[in-house]
């Protein structure tokens, strides 16, 4: 229902320029919220760099997204079954073919977090050591780990319950990127000095993902309105919140 309502007004919106919006010109937009990228904006509605950045490209494209919310894996089968966009997906070698890709929207660093108490490391294979290491359940950074030796892994269904295994001592270490660690510690209200991170382990780029059946005319025109973005210096603008780091 309510992503219905968030594509009915962004037709009206699109209405009122003289933009005309045709049924097929809806498209749908599956993600999970995962702070800062996507975060839930109350009342059934989602807010964040990724999500204005796709909401500024789909308006420049003369397209109205409908955005469902829903856990992480759901939304990467529902990508897969196809015709959907994901506004912030890692962007990996084994997912390079299986989907299409619109443009850049930060490039991140994995970090391994551990509470302030535990001895600080400089390498995920440093993480060996600790009883358990937690990563969103379905994420790619299971198959860093996994490449690294590490067989002490641990995953849950969100990072929000994974900084909360954290805090709480039940496991040893939580592999995320960075800016999603430290935003999901200060969304649960948590202390940053129990907070510590490593050295960058790996290089993230998340990208605004497209079905591989995706509608190719409107991924043109989502691509070039991208390319615009960055001429102008508004995707600068929009993504500025995603280079200020909590604490």
């Amino acid at each position: 229902m309510w992503a219905h309502r968030v594509a009915m007004l962004l037709i009206g919106g699109l209405l009122l320029t003289g933009t005309a919006v045709r049924a097929a010109d809806v498209v749908r937009v599956v993600t999970p919220v995962r702070p800062p990228y996507v975060v839930d904006a109350g009342a059934g509605f989602a807010d964040g760099p990724s999500i204005r950045l796709l909401q500024r490209l789909a308006e420049l494209a003369g397209v109205a997204p409908a955005i469902e919310v829903v856990p992480f894996e759901r939304a990467i089968l529902m990508l897969d079954r196809g015709d959907a966009l994901y506004p912030a997906l890692m962007r990996t070698p084994a997912r390079e073919g299986r989907y299409q890709w619109v443009g850049e929207v930060f490039t991140d660093n994995a970090v391994v977090f551990t509470r302030r108490t535990a001895p600080a490391i400089r390498s995920l294979a440093e993480a060996r050591v600790f009883g358990t290491v937690t990563v969103m359940r379905g994420s790619e950074l299971a198959a860093l780990m996994r490449a690294e030796g590490l067989t002490n892994i641990g995953n849950e269904t969100s990072d929000l319950d994974n900084a909360r295994m954290l805090a709480a001592g039940r496991v040893d270490a939580w592999l995320a990127p960075s800016t999603v660690g430290r935003a999901v510690w200060e969304q649960l209200h948590l202390d940053p000095a129990m907070l510590q991170a490593s050295a960058p382990v790996a290089a993230l780029s998340f990208w605004i993902a497209a079905a591989k059946n995706f509608d190719p005319a409107i991924l043109a025109r989502l691509r070039n309105a991208y390319a615009e973005l960055l001429k102008t210096g508004e995707y600068d603008r929009i993504v500025a919140p995603l280079r200020e780091a909590p604490y």
